[in-house]
């Protein structure tokens, strides 16, 4: 049996990813996104835009992707550029990290496949992973059970309160 907390059940699962010495600015990051940003040039040391078919795109201050139907929220995956282990936005880097966050409860179950997609290319680029609802080093490659295993969890938990992850119903939820 998972241990689930209230944070996990009702907000997000979320890992981030650190970056070696060499760091990217908001030029490498945007990559992601399948397009050069036209003021901040990347350095060219970053291949991100061999991330670019995940569908990340600049959503509000960070980068998220966007759901194509109206299942779940508007925004299932954000990515945060981190400093000094906090998200930053309207920053130009260069950036320690980023943060890989999705809500369970929110989103169709099928969307979690993605986000875990997502965490594996990202942590290509990374020297560290880290799942931070569980305080725990996900290992290079990373080891992506213990996530899978909360986010089944958590998908079990509301199925039991007759709650369909991703639903309207789940949608109305507040913890």
């Amino acid at each position: 049996m998972v241990d689930l907390d209230e944070y996990l059940l009702y907000q997000r699962v979320s890992i981030d990813i650190s970056f070696a010495a060499s760091r990217p600015a908001f030029g490498d990051l945007f990559l992601i996104c399948g397009d050069k940003h036209p003021k901040f040039p990347p350095s060219g040391k970053f291949a991100f835009d061999s991330l670019a078919e995940l569908q990340f795109e600049q959503v509000d201050d960070y980068f998220g992707i966007r759901s194509l139907n109206d299942e779940g929220d508007d925004v299932p995956i954000w990515l945060y550029p981190l400093i000094k282990g906090e998200p930053v936005f309207h920053h130009p880097g260069p950036f320690d990290g980023v943060r890989l966050a999705y809500n369970i409860l929110r989103n169709p179950a099928r969307h979690a496949e993605h986000y875990l997609n997502c965490v594996a290319e990202f942590a290509v680029f990374g020297v560290g992973i880290r799942y931070r609802n569980r305080e725990t080093d996900l290992g290079s490659p990373p080891n992506l059970s213990v996530v899978r295993a909360d986010i089944d969890a958590v998908v079990r938990h509301w199925a039991a309160e007759g709650i369909e992850v991703g639903s309207s119903q789940a949608l109305e939820m507040d913890n």
